[in-house]
Protein backbone atom coordinates (compact mmCIF):
# COMPACT_ATOMS: atom_id res chain seq x y z
CA UNK A 1 0.00 0.00 0.00
CA UNK A 2 1.20 3.29 -1.24
CA UNK A 3 2.83 5.49 2.06
CA UNK A 4 1.84 9.68 2.04
CA UNK A 5 5.60 11.00 1.03
CA UNK A 6 7.02 12.59 3.49
CA UNK A 7 8.85 16.26 3.10
CA UNK A 8 11.79 15.98 0.72
CA UNK A 9 14.88 17.94 1.21
CA UNK A 10 16.62 18.54 -2.13
CA UNK A 11 20.21 17.67 -1.66
CA UNK A 12 21.86 14.52 0.25
CA UNK A 13 23.65 16.71 2.73
CA UNK A 14 20.82 17.73 3.98
CA UNK A 15 19.27 14.53 4.02
CA UNK A 16 22.78 13.37 6.02
CA UNK A 17 22.38 15.97 8.35
CA UNK A 18 18.42 15.39 9.26
CA UNK A 19 19.63 11.65 9.47
CA UNK A 20 22.53 12.40 12.20
CA UNK A 21 20.38 14.46 14.24
CA UNK A 22 17.76 11.84 14.49
CA UNK A 23 14.82 13.97 15.69
CA UNK A 24 14.08 16.16 11.97
CA UNK A 25 16.82 18.03 13.06
CA UNK A 26 20.45 19.20 11.67
CA UNK A 27 22.50 18.05 14.29
CA UNK A 28 24.60 21.76 16.17
CA UNK A 29 27.44 21.14 13.90
CA UNK A 30 25.44 21.43 10.70
CA UNK A 31 23.59 24.50 11.66
CA UNK A 32 27.08 26.46 12.80
CA UNK A 33 26.34 29.58 11.07
CA UNK A 34 28.80 30.52 8.33
CA UNK A 35 28.59 34.33 8.21
CA UNK A 36 29.23 34.79 4.57
CA UNK A 37 25.94 33.14 4.14
CA UNK A 38 23.67 35.69 5.82
CA UNK A 39 20.97 35.09 8.17
CA UNK A 40 19.20 31.78 7.72
CA UNK A 41 17.17 29.13 9.81
CA UNK A 42 16.56 25.97 10.04
CA UNK A 43 13.26 24.09 9.17
CA UNK A 44 13.28 20.78 10.33
CA UNK A 45 16.61 19.53 7.98
CA UNK A 46 15.90 21.91 6.03
CA UNK A 47 18.59 25.12 5.87
CA UNK A 48 16.56 28.65 4.72
CA UNK A 49 18.37 31.21 3.54
CA UNK A 50 16.91 34.86 4.08
CA UNK A 51 17.40 37.54 2.59
CA UNK A 52 16.72 41.29 4.56
CA UNK A 53 14.72 43.66 2.12
CA UNK A 54 14.60 46.67 4.36
CA UNK A 55 14.07 47.66 7.98
CA UNK A 56 11.08 47.03 10.33
CA UNK A 57 8.45 49.19 9.40
CA UNK A 58 4.59 49.25 11.16
CA UNK A 59 2.24 47.15 8.89
CA UNK A 60 -0.98 47.98 7.76
CA UNK A 61 -3.21 46.26 9.73
CA UNK A 62 -6.11 47.04 12.29
CA UNK A 63 -3.36 45.83 14.70
CA UNK A 64 -0.17 47.09 13.35
CA UNK A 65 3.35 45.31 14.18
CA UNK A 66 6.67 46.17 13.32
CA UNK A 67 7.68 43.91 10.05
CA UNK A 68 10.57 43.49 8.27
CA UNK A 69 10.60 42.13 4.29
CA UNK A 70 12.20 39.50 3.85
CA UNK A 71 12.70 36.69 1.34
CA UNK A 72 13.09 33.15 2.06
CA UNK A 73 15.31 31.04 -0.33
CA UNK A 74 15.07 27.52 -0.21
CA UNK A 75 17.49 25.10 -0.95
CA UNK A 76 15.99 24.08 -4.37
CA UNK A 77 15.56 27.11 -5.56
CA UNK A 78 12.05 28.01 -4.43
CA UNK A 79 11.54 31.84 -2.96
CA UNK A 80 8.48 33.18 -1.10
CA UNK A 81 8.53 36.84 -0.24
CA UNK A 82 7.53 37.03 3.75
CA UNK A 83 7.98 39.27 7.06
CA UNK A 84 9.40 38.91 10.39
CA UNK A 85 8.24 40.22 13.48
CA UNK A 86 9.60 40.04 17.07
CA UNK A 87 8.34 36.90 17.86
CA UNK A 88 9.45 33.07 17.07
CA UNK A 89 7.90 29.50 17.14
CA UNK A 90 10.02 27.31 19.29
CA UNK A 91 9.63 23.39 19.80
CA UNK A 92 10.87 22.46 22.99
CA UNK A 93 10.42 18.79 25.24
CA UNK A 94 7.29 18.47 26.92
CA UNK A 95 8.07 20.35 29.86
CA UNK A 96 11.12 22.02 29.36
CA UNK A 97 9.74 25.26 28.30
CA UNK A 98 10.44 26.83 32.28
CA UNK A 99 13.78 26.26 30.97
CA UNK A 100 13.48 28.95 28.02
CA UNK A 101 14.24 31.88 30.34
CA UNK A 102 17.88 30.71 30.81
CA UNK A 103 18.54 31.10 26.82
CA UNK A 104 17.00 34.26 26.89
CA UNK A 105 13.80 33.52 25.59
CA UNK A 106 10.73 34.87 26.76
CA UNK A 107 7.18 33.50 26.77
CA UNK A 108 4.55 34.76 24.90
CA UNK A 109 1.50 32.32 24.91
CA UNK A 110 1.49 28.26 24.21
CA UNK A 111 0.62 27.11 20.37
CA UNK A 112 -0.07 23.43 20.77
CA UNK A 113 1.84 22.49 24.02
CA UNK A 114 1.29 19.01 24.25
CA UNK A 115 3.98 18.78 21.15
CA UNK A 116 5.97 21.12 22.54
CA UNK A 117 4.79 24.67 20.36
CA UNK A 118 5.32 27.81 21.79
CA UNK A 119 5.46 31.23 20.77
CA UNK A 120 7.99 33.02 22.20
CA UNK A 121 10.63 36.34 21.88
CA UNK A 122 13.83 37.14 22.33
CA UNK A 123 14.33 39.26 25.61
CA UNK A 124 17.63 40.94 24.26
CA UNK A 125 15.69 42.85 21.74
CA UNK A 126 16.07 41.01 18.59
CA UNK A 127 13.36 39.76 15.86
CA UNK A 128 11.94 36.39 15.16
CA UNK A 129 14.77 35.78 12.63
CA UNK A 130 17.62 37.03 14.94
CA UNK A 131 16.11 34.67 17.98
CA UNK A 132 15.68 31.56 16.24
CA UNK A 133 19.35 32.19 13.97
CA UNK A 134 20.70 31.98 18.04
CA UNK A 135 18.65 29.38 19.33
CA UNK A 136 20.22 27.40 16.78
CA UNK A 137 23.63 28.02 16.78
CA UNK A 138 26.54 26.24 18.46
CA UNK A 139 24.97 27.01 21.73
CA UNK A 140 22.06 25.70 21.14
CA UNK A 141 19.94 24.54 23.89
CA UNK A 142 19.66 20.55 24.56
CA UNK A 143 15.83 20.53 25.19
CA UNK A 144 15.20 22.29 21.91
CA UNK A 145 13.27 20.31 18.99
CA UNK A 146 12.72 23.55 16.54
CA UNK A 147 13.18 27.40 16.58
CA UNK A 148 11.50 29.17 13.46
CA UNK A 149 10.78 32.57 13.11
CA UNK A 150 7.18 33.30 13.24
CA UNK A 151 6.92 34.53 9.41
CA UNK A 152 4.28 35.80 8.23
CA UNK A 153 3.20 34.48 4.45
CA UNK A 154 0.58 34.80 2.04
CA UNK A 155 -2.14 32.23 2.32
CA UNK A 156 -4.94 32.27 -0.46
CA UNK A 157 -8.66 30.52 -0.39
CA UNK A 158 -8.44 28.37 -3.26
CA UNK A 159 -11.14 30.25 -4.98
CA UNK A 160 -13.38 29.64 -7.77
CA UNK A 161 -11.73 29.83 -11.57
CA UNK A 162 -14.46 27.29 -12.42
CA UNK A 163 -17.60 28.86 -13.81
CA UNK A 164 -20.15 25.87 -15.26
CA UNK A 165 -21.05 26.23 -18.78
CA UNK A 166 -24.89 27.39 -17.32
CA UNK A 167 -24.61 29.22 -13.62
CA UNK A 168 -27.62 27.69 -12.28
CA UNK A 169 -26.94 23.78 -13.54
CA UNK A 170 -30.10 22.10 -12.04
CA UNK A 171 -29.59 21.72 -8.74
CA UNK A 172 -26.92 20.02 -6.55
CA UNK A 173 -25.82 17.80 -9.19
CA UNK A 174 -22.76 17.28 -7.36
CA UNK A 175 -24.91 15.07 -4.96
CA UNK A 176 -26.46 13.42 -7.53
CA UNK A 177 -23.45 12.39 -8.88
CA UNK A 178 -22.05 10.88 -5.81
CA UNK A 179 -25.47 9.15 -4.96
CA UNK A 180 -25.59 10.92 -1.81
CA UNK A 181 -29.48 10.59 -1.38
CA UNK A 182 -28.81 6.58 -1.29
CA UNK A 183 -26.12 7.43 1.48
CA UNK A 184 -28.31 9.59 3.54
CA UNK A 185 -30.77 6.60 3.74
CA UNK A 186 -27.84 4.33 5.62
CA UNK A 187 -26.73 7.99 8.08
CA UNK A 188 -27.47 10.91 7.63
CA UNK A 189 -24.80 12.06 9.93
CA UNK A 190 -24.87 12.61 14.24
CA UNK A 191 -24.84 15.70 16.02
CA UNK A 192 -21.62 14.69 18.07
CA UNK A 193 -19.69 14.66 14.65
CA UNK A 194 -18.16 17.91 14.83
CA UNK A 195 -16.56 19.69 11.14
CA UNK A 196 -14.52 22.77 11.40
CA UNK A 197 -14.53 24.96 8.97
CA UNK A 198 -10.99 26.93 8.77
CA UNK A 199 -11.36 29.50 5.93
CA UNK A 200 -12.63 33.26 5.76
CA UNK A 201 -14.57 33.17 8.58
CA UNK A 202 -18.71 32.19 7.79
CA UNK A 203 -22.16 34.16 8.36
CA UNK A 204 -23.05 33.05 11.80
CA UNK A 205 -26.62 33.80 10.81
CA UNK A 206 -27.30 32.49 7.16
CA UNK A 207 -30.81 31.28 7.51
CA UNK A 208 -29.12 27.68 6.44
CA UNK A 209 -26.27 27.63 8.82
CA UNK A 210 -27.38 29.76 12.27
CA UNK A 211 -28.85 26.44 13.75
CA UNK A 212 -25.90 24.26 12.74
CA UNK A 213 -23.37 26.58 14.41
CA UNK A 214 -21.22 25.75 17.47
CA UNK A 215 -18.84 28.09 19.01
CA UNK A 216 -15.98 29.28 16.90
CA UNK A 217 -12.53 30.88 16.67
CA UNK A 218 -10.69 34.25 15.29
CA UNK A 219 -7.45 34.02 15.03
CA UNK A 220 -6.65 37.20 13.14
CA UNK A 221 -8.22 38.87 15.57
CA UNK A 222 -7.63 36.64 18.67
CA UNK A 223 -11.64 36.45 19.66
CA UNK A 224 -14.27 33.85 19.27
CA UNK A 225 -16.37 34.83 16.55
CA UNK A 226 -15.51 33.65 13.25
CA UNK A 227 -17.71 36.04 11.63
CA UNK A 228 -16.31 37.23 7.98
CA UNK A 229 -15.14 40.62 7.21
CA UNK A 230 -17.52 42.51 5.31
CA UNK A 231 -15.35 44.05 2.20
CA UNK A 232 -12.78 41.86 1.73
CA UNK A 233 -11.57 39.33 -1.18
CA UNK A 234 -13.53 35.95 -0.62
CA UNK A 235 -15.40 36.96 2.16
CA UNK A 236 -18.22 34.49 1.17
CA UNK A 237 -15.78 31.85 0.55
CA UNK A 238 -16.03 30.40 3.91
CA UNK A 239 -19.80 30.43 4.27
CA UNK A 240 -19.63 28.47 1.33
CA UNK A 241 -17.50 25.89 2.30
CA UNK A 242 -19.57 25.09 5.29
CA UNK A 243 -22.84 25.07 3.42
CA UNK A 244 -21.12 22.04 1.72
CA UNK A 245 -20.44 20.35 4.55
CA UNK A 246 -23.66 20.26 6.80
CA UNK A 247 -26.15 23.27 5.61
CA UNK A 248 -29.27 23.28 7.44
CA UNK A 249 -31.33 20.06 5.76
CA UNK A 250 -34.94 18.89 5.40
CA UNK A 251 -36.02 22.48 6.96
CA UNK A 252 -37.85 24.06 3.62
CA UNK A 253 -35.08 26.22 3.15
CA UNK A 254 -31.97 26.09 0.48
CA UNK A 255 -29.53 23.54 0.00
CA UNK A 256 -28.94 20.10 1.87
CA UNK A 257 -25.52 19.65 3.31
CA UNK A 258 -23.33 16.53 2.78
CA UNK A 259 -23.71 16.32 6.52
CA UNK A 260 -26.84 16.84 7.30
CA UNK A 261 -27.03 15.69 11.16
CA UNK A 262 -23.24 17.39 11.68
CA UNK A 263 -22.53 19.84 13.87
CA UNK A 264 -20.40 23.13 12.54
CA UNK A 265 -17.12 25.35 13.73
CA UNK A 266 -15.78 27.78 11.75
CA UNK A 267 -12.51 29.29 11.97
CA UNK A 268 -11.37 32.64 10.38
CA UNK A 269 -7.63 32.36 9.61
CA UNK A 270 -7.99 34.18 5.92
CA UNK A 271 -8.06 38.00 5.13
CA UNK A 272 -6.40 40.18 2.92
CA UNK A 273 -3.17 40.52 4.33
CA UNK A 274 -0.49 37.62 5.42
CA UNK A 275 -0.65 35.57 8.07
CA UNK A 276 1.74 34.60 10.64
CA UNK A 277 2.73 31.00 10.61
CA UNK A 278 1.48 30.37 14.21
CA UNK A 279 -1.80 31.36 13.40
CA UNK A 280 -2.28 27.80 11.21
CA UNK A 281 -1.18 26.42 14.33
CA UNK A 282 -3.73 28.13 16.63
CA UNK A 283 -6.45 26.97 14.47
CA UNK A 284 -5.33 23.13 14.18
CA UNK A 285 -5.04 23.68 18.47
CA UNK A 286 -8.54 24.79 18.15
CA UNK A 287 -9.67 22.10 16.58
CA UNK A 288 -7.68 19.31 18.42
CA UNK A 289 -9.42 21.06 22.08
CA UNK A 290 -13.45 21.25 20.88
CA UNK A 291 -12.25 17.35 19.77
CA UNK A 292 -13.05 17.81 16.17
CA UNK A 293 -13.77 14.65 13.81
CA UNK A 294 -13.06 16.08 10.24
CA UNK A 295 -11.05 19.01 9.69
CA UNK A 296 -11.74 21.04 6.34
CA UNK A 297 -9.38 23.47 4.70
CA UNK A 298 -9.83 25.28 1.29
CA UNK A 299 -6.79 26.97 1.51
CA UNK A 300 -3.05 26.79 0.92
CA UNK A 301 0.20 29.19 0.70
CA UNK A 302 -0.16 31.93 -1.95
CA UNK A 303 3.53 31.34 -2.87
CA UNK A 304 4.50 27.26 -3.66
CA UNK A 305 6.81 26.63 -0.29
CA UNK A 306 7.54 23.73 2.14
CA UNK A 307 5.11 23.32 4.64
CA UNK A 308 6.78 24.54 8.08
CA UNK A 309 7.74 21.70 10.52
CA UNK A 310 5.63 23.46 12.94
CA UNK A 311 2.85 23.25 11.23
CA UNK A 312 3.39 19.89 9.48
CA UNK A 313 3.52 18.58 13.26
CA UNK A 314 0.36 20.57 14.52
CA UNK A 315 -1.57 18.67 12.12
CA UNK A 316 -0.10 15.23 12.23
CA UNK A 317 -0.99 15.52 16.23
CA UNK A 318 -4.81 16.53 14.97
CA UNK A 319 -4.83 13.37 13.24
CA UNK A 320 -2.94 11.14 15.22
CA UNK A 321 -4.37 12.24 18.69
CA UNK A 322 -7.75 14.02 17.83
CA UNK A 323 -11.15 12.56 18.64
CA UNK A 324 -10.46 11.26 21.61
CA UNK A 325 -7.62 9.57 20.20
CA UNK A 326 -9.02 8.23 17.21
CA UNK A 327 -7.51 10.92 14.95
CA UNK A 328 -9.40 13.73 13.28
CA UNK A 329 -9.97 13.69 9.61
CA UNK A 330 -8.07 16.51 7.82
CA UNK A 331 -8.74 17.27 4.14
CA UNK A 332 -6.74 19.98 2.37
CA UNK A 333 -8.25 21.30 -1.07
CA UNK A 334 -5.45 20.55 -3.87
CA UNK A 335 -5.16 23.95 -4.94
CA UNK A 336 -6.18 25.60 -8.63
CA UNK A 337 -2.67 26.62 -9.90
CA UNK A 338 -2.71 23.76 -12.89
CA UNK A 339 0.38 22.50 -11.03
CA UNK A 340 2.31 19.59 -9.80
CA UNK A 341 2.18 19.59 -5.85
CA UNK A 342 5.55 18.61 -4.69
CA UNK A 343 6.64 16.34 -1.65
CA UNK A 344 7.41 18.18 0.73
CA UNK A 345 4.15 20.66 0.80
CA UNK A 346 1.02 21.39 2.70
CA UNK A 347 -0.84 18.55 0.99
CA UNK A 348 1.92 16.19 0.82
CA UNK A 349 1.74 15.91 4.76
CA UNK A 350 1.61 12.64 6.45
CA UNK A 351 -2.16 13.28 8.54
CA UNK A 352 -3.75 15.11 4.83
CA UNK A 353 -6.10 13.50 2.78
CA UNK A 354 -5.85 15.86 -0.34
CA UNK A 355 -8.55 16.72 -2.51
CA UNK A 356 -8.85 17.23 -6.07
CA UNK A 357 -11.69 18.18 -8.36
CA UNK A 358 -13.70 17.45 -11.39
CA UNK A 359 -15.79 18.74 -13.47
CA UNK A 360 -19.77 17.01 -13.60
CA UNK A 361 -18.47 14.79 -16.39
CA UNK A 362 -16.13 12.85 -14.41
CA UNK A 363 -13.23 15.09 -16.29
CA UNK A 364 -9.71 16.70 -15.34
CA UNK A 365 -10.77 20.32 -14.69
CA UNK A 366 -8.24 22.80 -16.05
CA UNK A 367 -7.32 24.19 -12.53
CA UNK A 368 -6.80 21.31 -10.25
CA UNK A 369 -2.84 20.31 -8.65
CA UNK A 370 -1.63 16.93 -9.81
CA UNK A 371 0.74 14.66 -8.10
CA UNK A 372 1.50 12.24 -5.69
CA UNK A 373 0.14 13.72 -2.83
CA UNK A 374 -3.36 13.68 -4.44
CA UNK A 375 -5.34 11.08 -2.76
CA UNK A 376 -9.20 11.39 -3.91
CA UNK A 377 -11.19 13.78 -6.57
CA UNK A 378 -14.82 14.53 -5.47
CA UNK A 379 -17.02 17.09 -7.90
CA UNK A 380 -17.47 20.96 -7.68
CA UNK A 381 -19.90 22.09 -5.60
CA UNK A 382 -21.04 24.70 -7.52
CA UNK A 383 -24.34 25.32 -5.57
CA UNK A 384 -23.63 26.47 -2.02
CA UNK A 385 -24.44 28.72 0.83
CA UNK A 386 -23.55 32.80 -0.04
CA UNK A 387 -23.23 35.52 2.81
CA UNK A 388 -27.01 36.80 3.71
CA UNK A 389 -28.57 40.18 1.99
CA UNK A 390 -26.91 42.62 0.14
CA UNK A 391 -23.38 41.88 0.71
CA UNK A 392 -22.95 38.22 -0.82
CA UNK A 393 -22.27 37.79 -4.14
CA UNK A 394 -25.59 36.85 -4.62
CA UNK A 395 -29.03 38.42 -3.38
CA UNK A 396 -30.90 35.07 -3.10
CA UNK A 397 -28.61 33.89 -0.33
CA UNK A 398 -27.69 31.43 -2.23
CA UNK A 399 -24.52 31.15 -5.39
CA UNK A 400 -24.10 29.00 -8.21
CA UNK A 401 -20.88 30.31 -9.22
CA UNK A 402 -19.01 28.64 -6.56
CA UNK A 403 -16.26 25.93 -7.56
CA UNK A 404 -12.32 24.78 -8.07
CA UNK A 405 -10.85 22.52 -5.34
CA UNK A 406 -12.59 24.92 -2.64
CA UNK A 407 -15.98 23.41 -3.55
CA UNK A 408 -14.55 19.73 -3.81
CA UNK A 409 -12.88 19.80 -0.48
CA UNK A 410 -16.15 20.69 1.59
CA UNK A 411 -18.29 17.56 -1.12
CA UNK A 412 -15.64 14.99 0.49
CA UNK A 413 -15.83 16.77 3.73
CA UNK A 414 -19.42 15.99 4.31
CA UNK A 415 -18.98 12.51 3.69
CA UNK A 416 -15.92 12.14 5.81
CA UNK A 417 -18.75 13.28 8.31
CA UNK A 418 -21.03 10.42 7.30
CA UNK A 419 -18.08 8.23 7.52
CA UNK A 420 -17.18 9.39 11.36
CA UNK A 421 -21.02 8.91 12.53
CA UNK A 422 -21.68 5.73 11.42
CA UNK A 423 -18.05 4.73 12.33
CA UNK A 424 -16.62 5.99 15.64
CA UNK A 425 -14.68 3.73 16.63
CA UNK A 426 -12.19 3.85 13.45
CA UNK A 427 -9.18 5.53 13.75
CA UNK A 428 -9.22 8.54 10.89
CA UNK A 429 -6.43 6.35 9.45
CA UNK A 430 -8.74 3.81 8.75
CA UNK A 431 -11.24 5.68 7.27
CA UNK A 432 -8.72 7.21 5.30
CA UNK A 433 -8.39 3.58 3.89
CA UNK A 434 -11.79 3.21 3.62
CA UNK A 435 -12.19 6.41 1.33
CA UNK A 436 -9.68 5.09 -1.10
CA UNK A 437 -10.35 1.31 -1.14
CA UNK A 438 -13.90 2.50 -2.18
CA UNK A 439 -13.29 5.21 -4.41
CA UNK A 440 -14.30 4.23 -8.07
CA UNK A 441 -12.40 4.73 -10.68
CA UNK A 442 -12.56 7.88 -12.50
CA UNK A 443 -13.30 6.83 -16.54
CA UNK A 444 -10.38 8.96 -17.67
CA UNK A 445 -7.49 8.00 -15.13
CA UNK A 446 -4.69 6.01 -15.90
CA UNK A 447 -3.56 4.49 -12.74
CA UNK A 448 -0.02 3.42 -12.19
CA UNK A 449 0.44 -0.01 -10.69
CA UNK A 450 -0.24 1.43 -6.95
CA UNK A 451 -3.90 2.60 -8.62
CA UNK A 452 -2.65 6.36 -8.33
CA UNK A 453 -3.37 8.84 -11.00
CA UNK A 454 -1.66 11.91 -10.67
CA UNK A 455 -4.51 13.71 -11.26
CA UNK A 456 -7.34 11.50 -10.48
CA UNK A 457 -5.78 10.34 -7.04
CA UNK A 458 -7.29 6.95 -6.27
CA UNK A 459 -10.72 7.65 -7.72
CA UNK A 460 -13.91 9.39 -7.35
CA UNK A 461 -15.01 9.48 -3.12
CA UNK A 462 -17.52 6.82 -3.17
CA UNK A 463 -19.97 7.52 -0.39
CA UNK A 464 -22.61 4.68 -0.84
CA UNK A 465 -19.60 2.18 -0.90
CA UNK A 466 -17.65 3.80 2.53
CA UNK A 467 -20.62 3.32 4.46
CA UNK A 468 -21.49 -0.39 3.20
CA UNK A 469 -18.43 -1.30 4.50
CA UNK A 470 -18.01 0.28 7.40
CA UNK A 471 -21.53 -0.20 8.39
CA UNK A 472 -21.49 -3.88 6.92
CA UNK A 473 -25.12 -4.04 5.26
CA UNK A 474 -23.56 -5.35 2.51
CA UNK A 475 -20.63 -6.97 1.33
CA UNK A 476 -17.58 -4.60 1.14
CA UNK A 477 -15.59 -4.58 -2.37
CA UNK A 478 -13.45 -7.97 -3.03
CA UNK A 479 -10.11 -7.71 -1.92
CA UNK A 480 -9.15 -8.94 -4.95
CA UNK A 481 -11.05 -5.90 -6.73
CA UNK A 482 -13.32 -7.55 -9.16
CA UNK A 483 -14.76 -5.34 -11.38
CA UNK A 484 -18.50 -4.87 -11.28
CA UNK A 485 -20.88 -4.18 -13.80
CA UNK A 486 -20.43 -0.17 -12.75
CA UNK A 487 -16.74 -0.25 -13.72
CA UNK A 488 -17.28 -2.13 -16.78
CA UNK A 489 -19.83 0.58 -17.83
CA UNK A 490 -17.43 3.41 -16.66
CA UNK A 491 -14.55 1.77 -18.53
CA UNK A 492 -17.32 1.47 -22.02
CA UNK A 493 -17.80 5.47 -21.46
CA UNK A 494 -14.18 6.38 -21.06
CA UNK A 495 -13.75 5.06 -24.59
CA UNK A 496 -16.98 6.24 -26.53
CA UNK A 497 -17.27 9.52 -25.17
CA UNK A 498 -14.03 10.34 -25.99
CA UNK A 499 -15.06 10.78 -29.56
CA UNK A 500 -11.60 9.33 -30.77
CA UNK A 501 -11.00 7.02 -34.04
CA UNK A 502 -10.95 3.28 -34.00
CA UNK A 503 -7.11 2.92 -33.43
CA UNK A 504 -7.42 5.58 -31.14
CA UNK A 505 -10.69 3.95 -28.94
CA UNK A 506 -8.14 0.20 -28.28
CA UNK A 507 -6.09 1.96 -26.97
CA UNK A 508 -8.05 3.98 -24.81
CA UNK A 509 -10.21 0.51 -24.36
CA UNK A 510 -6.88 -0.87 -23.53
CA UNK A 511 -5.69 1.49 -20.98
CA UNK A 512 -9.14 1.20 -19.25
CA UNK A 513 -8.73 -2.27 -18.52
CA UNK A 514 -5.13 -2.09 -17.63
CA UNK A 515 -6.63 0.74 -14.90
CA UNK A 516 -9.08 -1.09 -13.62
CA UNK A 517 -6.72 -4.38 -13.20
CA UNK A 518 -4.16 -1.25 -11.28
CA UNK A 519 -7.46 -0.36 -9.16
CA UNK A 520 -8.16 -4.01 -8.46
CA UNK A 521 -4.59 -4.09 -6.98
CA UNK A 522 -5.66 -0.61 -4.90
CA UNK A 523 -8.84 -2.34 -3.29
CA UNK A 524 -6.82 -5.35 -2.50
CA UNK A 525 -4.42 -2.98 -0.74
CA UNK A 526 -4.96 0.80 -0.18
CA UNK A 527 -1.92 2.01 1.12
CA UNK A 528 0.11 1.28 4.55
CA UNK A 529 -1.61 4.85 5.78
CA UNK A 530 0.14 7.26 8.05
CA UNK A 531 1.28 4.71 10.81
CA UNK A 532 4.30 6.92 11.56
Amino acid sequence: MRRKPKAVLSSAALLLATAAAGDGLASPRAAVRDEASGSWFMDGGRRVAVERLGPAALGASSTPRALAPVRLHYPDGRTVEASVGATAIVEVEPGAEGALGAAGVEVVRPLMPSIGLWLVRDTGGGDGLDLAERLQGAARPAFLREAIPDLRVRLKAHGAPFTPDDPRLPGQWYFDDLGMQEAWGRTQGDAATSIVVIDTGCDLDHPDLAAKMDPGLDVIDDDDDPTYQPGEQSASHGTACAGLIAADTDNGVGIAGGCPACRLRCVRLLDDEPRPISAAVDAFEFALQVNASVVSNSWGYADPMPVPRVVEAAINRLFDAGRGGKGALVLFAAGNDGREILDDELQAVRGVLTVGAVNHLEEQTSFTNSGSAIDLVAPTGTLSTDIAGGEGDDPSDYTSRFGGTSSACPVAAGVAGLLVSAAPERTAAELYDVMIRTARLAPYAIPDENGHDPIFGHGIIDPVAALREVLGDEPPPLAGGGVGDDDEQRAGCACASAGAGSGERQGLAAAALLGLAAAARRRGAARARRGG
